[in-house]
């Protein structure tokens, strides 16, 4: 007889998701990835003026509102048939690619390195570290005091198998508390050229509208000075202890294997790009083919179309479910279950995200400085490039970004030209349409905006990276990426599921942006 599993919420994510799986003994046999929420930000956008894009998708996440920002840019850049100025395209690099990194150590510090540290090592600490004794200190304070939920929101969590090893486990919980004030320098960055942070408001088609000056490029320089050894050292020696301690899952949560990458972070004529976009379908890699995607939303909570299946700007008319129609479908076993669409490459369900970048990148031969590096750490924790699509490689993948990223930053600081334009202003299209794409810190980000003849929008379409991962089934009864994921996963204990959430929690999902 089968039994469910049902995380509802999924703590520790951005959004209200909900999973629910179907089991055959203690084995996943099937899953549903549900995002329980509306918003309707791309309606909100028509009729306003086409420059609005870049502030208003910004709203659609508080963690990652910089790559709708430069996405948003890039689409009007592409109706205007525009490259930014050669200054603003450092610029943006040095923006997204701090906020990126500034991401990769909440994501691992803060949401996910909870799911394997033991928290409750801090109490056997006889160091002198005093962070770590004011930590323990708090933590006995708080157990003794009889509260439901003490030490919260660290406890209570699963049951589970928590590292062992003493060592790692201090070495994180110092982690945790360093990557604070690290996080906070790197807002601080993205303030000098994005002019504030969260949500920087100078990246526009065409540059960044803050001049580079010397002033501030030296502000800059001594920021990252001061973040890059916390990057290379703690954050990436506390990955591969994790890594070291949980080898197993780097086989747990591998999906389908089909991989899909937008090219990101270009020179500064917007040609040459450090990370190679593409796919890899079947163990192959090959050239992106944007015409291929689309979007179907046969199990997503709309009024079915003329097809299910859809192509970015192919209508403006996607009604959501009437009350009543919602709650008709919620009881129907085989109804719709998700505000979220399901993005499709080729009609294939594809895996975005830091590790899709890192394979793609490396199957690509376009960036030996990567592919030395994911050999390095091959060699070390005895993996080859196809261990990356899985829990831990995804986890390894955004370290292995985050140290590239901050080389990457380093060599295109020093080509900054103070004293040039960063920006130049163009007329906004009439009767126009334009694409953005870009990497943002949870995967591939695509935007498509169409212009009427005042130049005000007519039509606005994002497909965001959870939208990808966090999908529910196709017309064609594809699952899911996360969904396949789940698939044939084992659970020790279904009270305490933690092998169901390292899987989830390793593809970071932000479910604001997957249903925007």
């Amino acid at each position: 007889m089968s039994t469910k599993i049902v995380i509802d919420p999924v703590t520790r994510v951005e959004g209200h998701l909900r999973v629910e799986t179907t089991m055959d003994g203690n084995r996943v046999q099937s899953a549903r990835c549900s995002g329980d929420m509306f918003r309707g930000l791309e309606k909100a956008l028509k009729g306003y003026d086409a420059r609005t894009a870049q502030q208003i998708t910004q709203r659609v996440c508080g963690v990652c509102p910089y790559a709708h920002a430069e996405t948003a840019a890039l689409a009007l850049e592409d109706a205007m048939g525009i490259r930014p100025e050669p200054n603003g395209q450092l610029l943006r690099n040095l923006t997204v690619g701090t906020y990126q990194i500034k991401d990769f150590l909440l994501h691992f510090y803060t949401l996910c390195a909870l799911d394997f540290i033991d928290i409750t090592a801090v109490l056997g600490y006889e160091g002198r570290d005093a962070g770590l004794q004011q930590v323990r200190g708090w933590v006995q304070q708080e157990l003794a005091n009889n509260k439901v939920f003490p030490a919260a929101p660290f406890l209570p969590r699963y049951e589970a198998d928590y590292c062992t090893d003493q060592a790692a486990n201090i070495s994180a919980i110092k982690g945790y508390l360093d990557a604070i004030p690290i996080m906070a320098d790197f807002h601080k960055m993205v303030a000098i050229f994005g002019g504030k942070s969260p949500h920087p408001v100078a990246i526009e088609a065409g540059g960044v509208t803050t001049p580079p000056t010397l002033d501030r490029i030296a502000h800059f320089r001594t920021l990252l000075a001061t973040c890059a050894p916390f990057v290379r050292e703690q954050y990436t020696q506390d990955v591969i202890a994790v890594a070291q301690a949980f080898p197993g899952y780097f086989r747990e949560g591998r999906g389908y294997g089909n991989m899909l990458s937008y090219p990101y972070l270009p020179d500064a004529n917007g040609d040459n790009f450090f990370f190679a976009g593409g796919v890899t379908i079947d163990g192959e890699y090959r050239a992106l083919e944007l015409d291929k995607i689309t979007e179907d939303h046969t199990y997503a909570y709309y009024y079915d179309n003329s097809s299910p299946l859809l192509r970015p700007l192919q209508t403006d008319t996607l009604r959501p479910l009437s009350s009543v129609d919602f709650q008709a479908q919620q009881s129907r076993s085989d109804g719709k279950y998700s505000w979220g669409r399901a993005p499709r490459y080729d009609g294939l369900p594809m895996e975005v995200g830091p590790a899709a970048r890192i394979i793609n990148t490396y199957k690509s031969g376009t960036n030996s400085e990567l592919n030395a590096l994911v050999n390095r750490f091959n060699r070390q924790l005895d993996i080859t490039i196809d261990d990356y699509a899985s829990v831990m490689g995804r986890h390894l993948s955004r370290a292995i970004l985050a140290n590239l990223t901050l080389n990457h930053m380093e060599r295109q600081l020093e080509m900054l030209q103070p004293g040039k334009p960063a920006f130049s202003e163009h007329p906004v299209p009439r009767n126009a349409r334009g694409v953005g794409i870009t990497e943002a810190t949870r995967g591939s980000l695509s935007h498509y905006i169409e212009t009427d003849s005042r130049g005000l929008i007519r039509n606005y379409e994002m497909i965001v990276p959870t939208t990808w991962n966090m999908s529910p089934r196709d017309g064609s009864g594809n699952q899911g990426p996360v969904e396949q994921m789940l698939q044939n996963t084992v659970v020790a204990d279904a009270a305490n599921p933690m092998e169901l959430a390292r899987i989830v929690r390793s593809t970071d999902p932000c479910i604001g942006c997957s249903v925007h």
